[in-house]
């Protein structure tokens, strides 16, 4: 049952209350991400900790072409940004004019937080992330199966990766299954990671 409980709350600290964070979580990936991301994806250079976030990310956020499966291609992959950077919910669109320079922007976009060089997550400082109505959400029910009421935080930004999901992603703020994803894929990988691990952290792993 969806319900609004998270209208006008506010969480101390970054970790979403009412679900586990899982590691065990299946994940397949779309004909897309294995014949056109993947591809290209090999074409950048970045350690194996940044590349294996690229990779999460873009699978999570839905990068797939219009098929017999699929009746439309998501704008990630419509307009070769894989990591949905720029994107907004309010139908704003970044393009880049081809796949790897897509991805090379996911690097360097991660990179950016890693260095303390990013504006949206100001390493050492408080972050606060108002309660939110998402529109998107609401229009699309069906799909997100939560209340479009999402929770606000209150915390240090460290790097920690949910602190960086729950900036990165509005549907995040109310669940961990997008963090899950990240965990399950990187042990996947033979790398174990929680909620607490840092993107400096991922960084260092070659």
């Amino acid at each position: 049952m969806i319900t609004d409980k998270y209208k006008n709350v506010v969480f101390d600290g970054s970790v979403f209350p009412d679900s586990p964070v899982r590691n065990d979580v299946k994940i397949s990936f779309t004909d897309e991400i294995l014949n056109k991301y993947i591809p290209a994806w090999n074409n950048v250079e970045a350690p194996k900790g940044v590349k294996l976030l690229c990779l999460v990310v873009a699978d999570h956020e839905g990068f797939w072409g219009k098929s017999a499966k699929h009746k439309f291609a998501t704008r990630s992959f419509r307009t070769n940004n894989p990591g949905n950077i720029g994107n907004t919910d309010s139908g704003a669109n970044n393009a880049f004019p081809t796949l790897e320079a897509g991805i090379q922007a996911q690097v360097d976009y991660f990179y950016k937080i890693i260095n303390g060089k990013s504006k949206a997550y100001p390493l050492g400082k408080a972050v606060y992330i108002p309660p939110f109505y998402s529109k998107e959400i609401a229009e699309n029910i069906a799909t997100y199966k939560k209340s479009p009421y999402l929770p606000g935080y209150r915390f240090t930004f460290t790097g920690r990766l949910d602190q960086f999901i729950k900036i990165y992603s509005t549907g995040a703020r109310s669940g961990n299954e997008y963090l899950s994803e990240i965990c399950s894929f990187y042990r996947n990988h033979g790398v174990a990671v929680t909620g607490a691990t840092t993107l400096q952290e991922l960084a260092a792993i070659q």
